[in-house]
């Protein structure tokens, strides 16, 4: 059973999704189908929203940083909302906060 809400929107030609629940392998199908619809209809600039993230583990890290290699190949860009705390350490201790565009998400 899939734990994870994928919700998302166009805001001036930047697709944000926002997730919801807990990213793993339950839910991957459902966040990579999501995201490479969004890049087909709204473009290859996306934020990905995790401020409602209760759980990420190395199958849902691996669906980020897949999306984050496609964007930018294809001439966009990721940016990843990421609150203080637990998925923020994740984010620190993989390597890929480093490796992505990784931010506090906006008040």
């Amino acid at each position: 059973m899939c734990h994870l809400d994928v919700g998302i929107q166009d805001r001036d030609g930047t697709t944000v999704m926002r997730l919801k629940g807990e990213f793993d392998l339950a839910g991957v199908d459902r966040f990579e189908h999501t995201a490479q619809t969004a890049e087909i209809v709204y473009g290859p600039t996306m934020v990905v929203d995790l401020s409602e993230l209760s759980f990420i583990d190395s199958v849902g890290l691996g669906a980020l940083a897949r999306l984050h290699r496609r964007l930018v190949r294809s001439g966009g860009s990721l940016t990843v909302y990421v609150p203080p705390g637990k998925i923020e350490r994740i984010f620190h201790y993989s390597g890929l906060k480093q490796a992505m565009d990784i931010r506090t998400p906006p008040a």
